[in-house]
């Protein structure tokens, strides 16, 4: 696995490669939405000018001449200035970059050259992603000091499409936990209510795209990292399928659980930001050779009429929050109201046989610590150095065994070909994506760890998933539904999402704390 200026980090590329997993479980499996390039000088925005909601509404603008790329670019700046006190987004931010590749953007319009639909859009990379000319720390003070020389390959492939980056952005130490707390930076600050987690480790990518700030975020998820975000902070997320968008320049969590994927404001945004972000990469030796190069944002609007949805008897609703329930039981409704088929199904890893948390944590320990236990055994003061959650994952990890890791990898498969049976009758799966709303960010462990239920077993199962807002509970705080597919379905998985958040408001409601206008 690359790993640019990382010291001490070993592989495991003698034990296990995401191509062999994947044929080992039997897994089988540009963009056509560039707009016509309008040549114009550009404009300065007026003061009562509402921000562009989504990524073709900017694309728009940035074409007729009614907004610049450096106009959004500043704008976002302005309330970079207001909001990253109270909530924490970023762990660095890029203004000067940022504002010298928008100027860029600008030109290459004004001159003919239009990259496609992602040119001049302001995005967050999660600071786990290299970038070069930029510290990526992981979110660890054990890294304050790493620079990368060389982009992440997801992240080299948005610039080539154009977007603008404007920072990166606060996380979960090395991706650990859930919460969005940080011990060395801070703690992320949900918008819906500041007392609140956002959700992690994706946190400061869920945090500001909540409020208003950039249109999507370069994230991870290894079990749950963009869909506990997405959830609790009312955005759209996606895990895509193992192996489909490269790990090249991606510090990494765990080899055989990890994949990337984006955040965004809402479904057609992710489709556009996938199609730049995922291939085959031959950088990468776990990316798949299974998946087929399409575009991800045309024909998302194909609906679902005559598409089979499924709950889960004895796991969609068990131990789920009455909000939530509710929820997730009118998403359903709402599905069949656009002609879908909603049935209930058993599928018997999911209802108690998987013990999911088990064989979560012995893949997930093991390799953490192969990756890391070397490195903060050889930190003079470790315990000063990096904080509880990774000192305790450091400590449960060097007691998993190896034989223990690889009896749990020889018995993945089977329980992936047993759950992967059900998509030749159905097309999505339906559960909450927590059954939650978002905690109190002081809470305790117990109260996150009730979350993994609807996360890991799919992380487990390398299955993609896709999160949209569904409701709110009677706090204002929002809720997450997750739309499970096939391997490498991601095409149907946004089809999907898409066509419920058309059919819903959910995804217009914003925070009080959000960016509404462009400043003078």
């Amino acid at each position: 696995m690359a790993s640019f200026g990382a010291d001490n980090v070993t592989t495991l590329a003698d034990e296990l490669t995401r191509r062999a997993f994947l044929d080992r479980t039997a897994v089988l499996g540009a963009s056509a939405m560039a707009a016509t390039v309008v040549p114009r000088e550009a404009s300065a925005a007026t003061a009562d000018t509402a921000m562009p909601m989504s990524i073709r509404e900017a694309g728009k603008g940035i074409r007729d001449g009614s907004l610049s790329c450096v106009d959004l670019t500043k704008a976002y700046y302005h309330y970079i200035d207001l909001y990253q006190p109270k909530l924490n987004i970023f762990i660095s931010q890029m203004k000067d970059q940022a504002l010298k590749t928008a100027a860029e953007r600008d030109a290459e319009i004004k001159n003919g050259k239009d990259r496609g639909p992602l040119h001049g859009i302001p995005i967050l990379v999660k600071d786990l992603y290299e970038m070069a000319g930029t510290a990526t720390t992981v979110g660890s003070k054990a890294f304050v000091d790493r620079h990368s020389t060389e982009d992440a390959t997801s992240v080299h492939n948005l610039l080539e499409a154009g977007v603008v980056v404007l920072g990166k952005t606060n996380m979960n130490e090395f991706a650990a936990g859930v919460s969005g707390t940080n011990a060395y930076f801070g703690d992320c600050h949900n918008p819906w209510a500041l007392d609140r987690s956002p959700g992690g480790s994706s946190s400061g990518n869920g945090a500001a795209l909540a409020a208003g700030i950039g249109f999507g975020g370069t994230s991870s998820d290894t079990g749950g990292s963009i869909r506990v975000p997405a959830s609790w902070c009312g955005i759209a997320g996606i895990r895509p399928t193992y192996g489909l968008v490269s790990l090249h320049g991606l510090f990494p969590r765990a080899y055989s659980l990890d994949v990337a994927g984006p955040l965004a404001r809402n479904v057609f945004d992710l489709g556009l930001l996938l199609d730049a972000m995922a291939g085959f990469d031959p950088k990468d030796k776990f990316s798949s050779l299974a998946q087929s190069r399409t575009s991800y944002a045309v024909g998302i609007d194909a609906g679902v009429k005559g598409k089979t949805f499924a709950t889960i008897k004895d796991y969609t609703y068990r131990d789920v929050d009455k909000p939530v329930a509710d929820a997730i039981a009118k998403s359903a409704d709402t599905l069949r109201s656009l002609g879908a088929n909603v049935v209930e199904i058993e599928i018997g890893p999911l209802e108690g046989r998987l013990d999911y948390n088990k064989l979560f944590t012995n893949i997930l320990l093991y390799e953490f610590y192969q990756i890391l236990g070397k490195k903060y055994h050889d930190t003079p003061n470790a315990a000063d150095v990096f904080g509880p959650i990774v000192a305790a994952n450091i400590e449960a990890g060097a007691k998993v065994s190896r034989q223990d890791y690889e009896t749990t990898m020889n018995e993945r498969p089977s329980y992936i070909a047993e759950v992967k049976k059900v998509f030749g009758h159905v097309d999505g799966l339906l559960t909450p994506a927590l059954p939650t709303t978002a905690p109190l960010l002081k809470a305790s462990a117990q109260d996150y760890g009730r979350g993994r239920q609807f996360t890991i077993p799919f992380s487990y199962l390398a299955l993609p998933s896709v999160v949209v807002p569904c409701g709110f509970d009677p706090s204002g705080l929002p809720i997450g539904l997750q739309i499970v597919g096939d391997h490498f379905n991601e095409r149907q998985l946004l089809q999907m999402g898409y066509a419920f958040e058309q059919a819903t408001e959910f995804h217009k409601r914003h925070p009080p704390i959000f960016a509404k206008n462009i400043p003078a």
